[in-house]
């Protein structure tokens, strides 16, 4: 791979890369992504230490975490978190062969697009190959004419596999073997169609980048997720290319985050249950499933029996007792992967399935509130049994182009507010 290119990859990054004197933590080396989120100019930060760019509450934490880096291994990595302006940023410390601290700066607040960067000098190309090294970047040139792909080391040990069992030498940039076949064999069968097609339309001149994201096998047998950016640098004189550069990059954490902040956006903390922000989401697709088998689409509010009384004589401990409680109930009865529980608030619960029709409809409403009260959790304030019990609102309508979703809540809730006017502990049914 020439220099320039190596330059200008590192450039493209959407995280800051910098190799750092141990002591001082004078900048040796940035890429242009390190520039920007540090916001000064070019001669501001050959002048810079990182310990004076951060305020009193971090700068001391990261001078003894350099001097813990730059005492270890160079196989020894160190994560340094602090806050700026309302974002949280993540640095990777590691020590390079000359005892300089190589670090990789990242938002993690959010994931950043590729952007264009400019090239730097060429005199920085040696602190460009140890910072490749030391942020745990692969680097990989694919030749698709030839199906060949040159990588670096790092594009091998990244996935925890032996560098000569998929490299032809240990040259900083070798062939590997078998190229194209090699990399889509370790490529996760769901996601090899989809990062093709972002290939492929790349080579035709279809998008400004490539950019794809997808699992790939490893040595130890886990599947870590790549963050696979490039672009093609040459073409003939027809178009057609003939070599792309690019980097692979694990962000199999940052993913991880990313699914962890989603279930947490979409699950209640106490019951484990599915919450409101998901429940909308799921009814639509439990519209367009009772369209395809032609069955009734069922809403069942529940509410239980006199919740505030119960606080009241048994303490709000015991009352998110009783709420795991009855959300235990609906997980284990609402069992078909068509059908979805809810907690909708406060004492609310939903569930959302497809009938044949009506009275299997009830016959399953009632099981639910039949399993609730056999939970025996007593209740001496609830007028209709000496247990918890639920009054419930159930709801069920034909496929209809029209259905609409506020319009179902609004029935149900009405059907539920009748069950509790007529006693309570009783099952209120649309007629």
């Amino acid at each position: 791979m020439k220099q320039t290119n190596l330059v200008e990859i590192l450039n493209q990054q959407p995280f800051g890369v910098a190799e750092l004197s141990a002591e001082e933590g004078n900048y040796i080396f940035f890429n242009e992504q390190e520039r920007i989120f540090r916001g000064l100019s070019y001669t501001e930060m050959q002048s810079a230490s990182i310990f004076e760019l951060l305020g009193k509450e971090y700068s001391e934490k990261l001078r003894k975490m350099f001097e813990q880096c730059a005492a270890s291994s160079t196989a020894q990595e160190y994560f340094f978190k602090y806050k700026s302006n309302e974002h949280t940023f993540q640095m990777r410390l590691v020590k390079s062969e000359n005892g300089n601290i190589i670090s990789s700066l990242t938002d993690i607040t959010k994931l950043h697009q590729l952007e264009a960067q400019q090239l730097v000098d060429q005199e920085n190309i040696k602190c460009l190959n140890d910072a490749v090294t030391g942020a745990n970047i692969g680097c990989w040139d694919y030749y698709p004419q030839e199906d060949r792909i040159v990588a670096n080391k790092t594009w091998v040990t990244q996935k925890k596999y032996k560098d000569e069992d998929f490299r032809v030498n240990a040259e900083p940039f070798s062939e590997v073997i078998d190229g194209l076949t090699t990399w889509a064999s370790i490529v996760h069968p769901e996601d090899l169609e989809a990062t093709s097609k972002l290939i492929e339309q790349h080579l035709n001149g279809e998008t400004e980048y490539y950019n794809a994201k997808f699992r790939m096998k490893c040595g130890d047998g886990e599947w870590r997720w790549i963050h696979d950016l490039g672009r093609v640098f040459l073409r003939d004189e027809n178009g057609t290319a003939i070599r792309m550069n690019g980097v692979h990059i694990d962000i199999t954490e940052s993913k991880k985050l990313e699914m962890d902040i989603e279930n947490i956006s979409i699950t209640d903390s106490l019951t484990g249950l599915l919450n409101r922000r998901k429940f909308e989401f799921l009814f639509n697709n439990t519209i367009i499933e009772s369209k395809r088998s032609k069955n009734l689409c069922c809403f069942l509010f529940i509410d239980i029996d006199l919740f505030k009384e119960f606080n009241d004589k048994y303490g709000h401990q015991e009352g998110d007792h009783v709420l795991k409680s009855i959300g235990n109930v609906l997980i284990n009865t609402v069992q078909r992967s068509e059908d979805y529980c809810f907690r909708l608030g406060g004492e609310e619960f939903g569930v959302v399935f497809n009938a044949e029709d009506q009275q299997s409809a009830v016959t399953f409403s009632r099981l639910i509130q039949d399993n609730i009260e056999a939970l025996r959790i007593s209740h001496k304030k609830n007028t209709a049994s000496e247990f918890v019990t639920v009054s419930m609102g159930l709801f069920c309508k034909r496929y209809d182009k029209e259905i609409d979703i506020n319009q179902v809540y609004k029935y149900a809730d009405d059907l539920l507010y009748k069950a509790k006017k007529a006693g309570r502990n009783m099952l209120q049914i649309d007629s």
